[in-house]
């Protein structure tokens, strides 16, 4: 039979070889490369309508390109060009040189809680603090930093997640300056208070940034990147504090501990405006100041008669403090139920708790960050008072945990995968064993005047701490939807600081007790001995937690990376 005068018909989908969906009209066909403009480029989030993204980098700003030209046949077919293909490449360049700039945020923010800590014995000679004051100096940073990292984190879901990150690192490094010019042990504590605060308001955001913005295949390696992040900036703060406060920049003494931050807060605003994209919730959400005012409230009376309590002999007031904080956050947690129910804008999604990944992550993260951040300040006040080390001496001590730490979270992307949940347990075990290593050395007096004895217990806690840090967050987050995301970032940093705070509060006031108000360099290891039992306790607490964690659940998360 002739073909001539016959019809085409194009074959139906499903019949013979695979296509895509037939066009369901021959109205306007235009490729998605020719309905985006350099100037309103929406990012992949993964979820459609989920955010709303639009890349602004002033150089991209210029009119939409003309669509394409419309096809001749109305027909089922592909629309094919290498435009799409060299876009989306640009794309995931841009997405991930915005996401390093965002981490910015968080190293320095992490540096700046634990440089303080190498340098302490200065400041309280040069303000002549005691240590009850010290404990301010790094608590009430935490202090701000956790009571304010929710409204942090709602804040760039209702206005802009790079607006306030540029606000909240233009506010850190004033409040930096303010530091590093304090003349009194109060001016300190206040400028760290306000530093924290700033610090609230920049650091969510990463988090945030990397739920709208990644595929799920990408978010693995985006949150272990983020957990790294946190962890070298703790090394770094240990190190760099060190050097500064040795070399006396200026005669400044400890000054430049602070003033440091200046030069890269500059750098990382510049880098903000040229490459990170704006993106925010959907429209209609409101900010819920009701809530703000009640979990700030509940917050700030749970952690500071913690932080006080120790020192001040625990009196009724702390009492009384703790107990009105926790009605607070009963009445916190109702009133956002009805927030939900009323306008759908609650400060904290209370659907978030039901995920279980998110509601036991939380409590494996709580007992692991609580033995963080006082590790570190202890045991660099150990170095310099007990053993009467220079700074610069006691910030090299350091090093193997910098290397174990390094090394792990380079391989925990590869190893969680396989192992799943029990990638936290093998870091909790091993964090224990660098505790009883280190306990045997300080008690040893040949092996306590060697440095070279720190050398194994640290590296092995380093590479218990990589181990377990760099995965944690992907754990918590596995669940999370990307329009939750400035809530639940806020939870998570929120846990992390409300957990270094309590640490340092409640480990170290153990540390002052063990302390004695006459110690000599027996009686700091004795102290150190009693802090490092409760890490351990807590490290165990961890361990065992983990076993409650969904295993498919995180390891199919995890595996997305592979």
């Amino acid at each position: 039979m002739s073909q001539a005068g016959t019809r085409f018909t194009p074959p139906r989908p499903g019949v013979g070889r695979m296509h895509p969906p037939p066009l369901r009209s021959c109205a306007r066909i235009t490729p998605a490369w020719a309905r985006m403009s350099p100037a309103r480029t929406p990012l992949s989030t993964g979820v459609s309508g989920s955010s709303s993204l639009s890349w602004t980098a002033p150089w991209r700003r210029r009119a939409p390109r003309a669509s394409a030209p419309l096809p001749r046949r109305c027909s089922t077919m592909w629309i094919s060009s290498s435009r799409p293909t060299d876009q989306s490449s640009d794309m995931h360049t841009r997405h991930w040189s915005a996401l390093a700039v965002m981490l910015c945020a968080v190293f320095l923010a992490s540096v700046d809680f634990n440089i303080v800590t190498i340098a302490i014995p200065s400041i309280q000679r040069g303000l002549g603090t005691n240590f009850s004051e010290v404990q301010l100096i790094v608590a009430g940073y935490a202090l701000s930093f956790a009571v304010l990292l929710i409204t942090g984190g709602r804040l760039g879901d209702l206005y802009g997640r790079r607006r306030m990150y540029m606000i909240g690192m233009t506010g850190f490094t004033i409040a930096s300056a303010l530091c590093g010019f304090a003349q009194s042990p109060a001016a300190l504590v206040a400028s760290r208070v306000l530093q924290g605060a700033f610090a609230a308001v920049m650091v969510p955001q990463a988090l945030s940034f990397i739920q709208v913005t990644f595929t799920a295949h990408e978010q693995s390696r985006a949150y272990a990147l983020y957990g790294m992040t946190i962890g070298f900036g703790m090394i770094a703060g240990q190190l760099l504090g060190g050097l500064l406060v040795s070399a006396n920049l200026f005669g400044l003494d400890w000054r430049p501990v602070f003033l440091v931050n200046l030069p890269f807060g500059a750098i990382a605003l510049t880098l903000a405006w040229l490459l990170v994209p704006e993106s925010r919730a959907p429209a209609g959400l409101k900010l819920d100041l009701v809530g703000v005012a009640l979990v700030s409230t509940a917050l700030a009376l749970l952690l500071y008669p913690l932080i006080r309590g120790a020192a001040a002999g625990w009196p009724a007031w702390t009492w009384a403090s703790l107990a009105s904080a926790a009605v607070l956050l009963v009445v916190f947690a109702r009133y956002e139920r009805r927030k939900t129910d009323r306008d759908g804008s609650p400060l904290v999604v209370l659907s978030l708790f039901r995920h279980r990944s998110f509601v036991v992550g939380l409590g494996v993260g709580l007992s692991f960050f609580t033995v963080l951040a006082p590790f570190l300040v202890l045991l660099a006040e150990y170095l310099q008072s007990g053993l009467d080390l220079s700074p610069r001496a006691a910030g090299l001590r350091f090093l193997p945990f910098a290397l174990g730490f390094l090394t792990a979270s380079l391989a925990s992307a590869r190893l969680a995968p396989r192992l799943g949940r029990k990638i936290l347990q093998l870091g909790a075990g091993l964090m224990v064993t660098g505790l009883a290593t280190l306990m045997v050395v300080v008690h040893s007096p040949t092996l306590d005047s060697s440095g070279v004895a720190y050398i194994a217990p640290l590296l092995i806690y380093g590479l218990g701490q990589g181990s377990l840090q760099a995965p944690l967050v992907n754990f918590i987050l596995a669940d999370v939807p990307p329009h939750d995301a400035g809530s639940a970032s806020g939870v998570v940093t929120m846990l992390q600081q409300f957990s270094f705070a309590l640490g340092v509060a409640v480990i170290g006031s153990v540390f002052a007790v063990a302390l004695g108000p006459h110690p000599g360099s027996s009686g700091y290891g004795r102290a150190l001995d009693h802090a490092l039992l409760w890490n351990v306790a807590l490290l165990t607490v961890t361990f065992v937690a983990a076993f409650a964690l969904p295993r498919r659940q995180a390891a199919r998360a995890l595996s997305d990376a592979g």
